[in-house]
């Protein structure tokens, strides 16, 4: 019987769960008890992602194991059905891209906004573009590690925004 031994993409996208888990877990800090909980979920099922990518050989050629695809379609929905997490309903692509270098995407711009929200919802939007592009760039994953960071605080700032224009 042969040991699994990740791959080193299957290293970096455990690494990026990893990170982002810890986000989710100092965000819990400044957050209302609901979207606490939320944030709680989801690091926990992005420390389940990451442990996947260690332990599991992946069933498909995308090179995702299928309990990280369980624990990260849950951390997006739980993402998404609370907003006010800062975590974009679909961020599980910063994860994946570690494996497969597919395009970042943007969220489309907020609905209903103001003038002067609408200006700083481009502008946070031309940030996560410039973002992206280093991300993909990134030479070393611990660059990509730290990128992570900072696209999360402007998705979080997005959140603030949608959250003023309710």
């Amino acid at each position: 019987m042969t040991e699994f031994e990740p791959t080193v993409q299957a290293r970096a996208a455990a690494a990026r769960a990893t990170v982002l888990a810890g986000i989710a877990r100092r965000r819990t800090l400044f957050a209302s008890a609901w979207n606490g909980r939320a944030l709680h979920i989801i690091a926990d099922l992005l420390d389940t992602v990451a442990l996947a990518f260690y332990e599991e050989e992946p069933t498909d050629a995308d090179g995702i194991p299928a309990d990280a695809w369980l624990a990260l379609a849950d951390a997006e929905s739980t993402a998404a059905d609370t907003p006010g997490t800062g975590f974009p309903g679909e961020f599980g692509h910063y994860i994946t891209h570690a494996l497969d270098s597919r395009p970042l995407t943007v969220p489309a711009p907020l609905a209903g906004i103001g003038c002067d929200l609408a200006d700083e919802d481009s502008r946070l939007a031309a940030a996560l573009e410039i973002l992206h592009g280093h991300l993909a760039a990134a030479a070393a994953e611990e660059v990509a590690q730290a990128l992570l960071e900072a696209l999360f605080a402007l998705h979080d700032r997005r959140a603030g925004l949608a959250q003023l224009a309710r």
